[in-house]
């Protein structure tokens, strides 16, 4: 499939160097799950079904405009929750907004509780109650703040999962967080390193 998906973005290529009106036409045959063309996102896709491990879950890979992969159903984008810059993961269950905060080039002060923005649940169709986060470093209190920024691992839709990842130089240690929400999911995974 990898050899035809190539051959179609090479005649796409073509034809749209061309210009309007420009057109080809292509002829394969192929017995195994379903083509389609998805013109709100300019793409065409291939999509089959099988009891057997093809490519692991939620992984992808990328081939120049193709991309091989395995439940790409989350969305990565920013955005703007109630009048602060966000970036927000999103997948069919969950649309969780974090805060962009910073650069490398540009750290902020902040405290741990102002990152996760808030939390819409699709499937009860409802926000969910989150009144702050605090994460600490051994229950120490200089850890909840200090200087960092967040930065967004890829922006994109049709992605294996969404991760931003908040960078912090506290008082106590410097540590990072990641926040990640894969397809499929109903649940926001955070995991912290020093």
């Amino acid at each position: 499939m990898k050899a035809i998906f190539s051959a179609i973005d090479e005649k796409i290529q073509e034809v749209a160097s061309e210009g309007n009106g420009s057109r080809r036409r292509l002829d394969f045959d192929f017995t195994l799950g379903r083509m389609g063309v998805d013109a709100g996102k300019n793409m065409v896709f291939w999509e089959m079904r099988s009891k057997y491990i093809v490519i692991l879950p939620r992984t992808a890979e990328y081939f120049g405009n193709m991309i091989v992969g395995s439940n790409l159903e989350t969305e990565a984008r920013e955005s703007i929750y109630n009048g602060t810059d966000a970036y927000v993961l999103e997948n069919k269950h969950l649309r969780v907004y974090i805060r962009k905060i910073g650069s490398r080039e540009n750290p902020e002060n902040y405290n741990t509780s102002d990152i996760l923005l808030g939390v819409y649940q699709k499937d009860l169709n409802q926000w969910l109650p989150l009144k702050s986060l605090e994460i600490t470093i051994d229950n120490t209190q200089e850890s909840l703040s200090g200087s960092g920024y967040t930065e967004i691992e890829r922006l994109g839709e049709d992605l294996p999962y969404g991760q931003v990842t908040a960078y912090m130089q506290s008082g106590y240690i410097n540590y990072t967080l990641r926040f990640r929400l894969e397809s499929g999911t109903d649940f926001l995974i955070i995991e912290g390193s020093v």
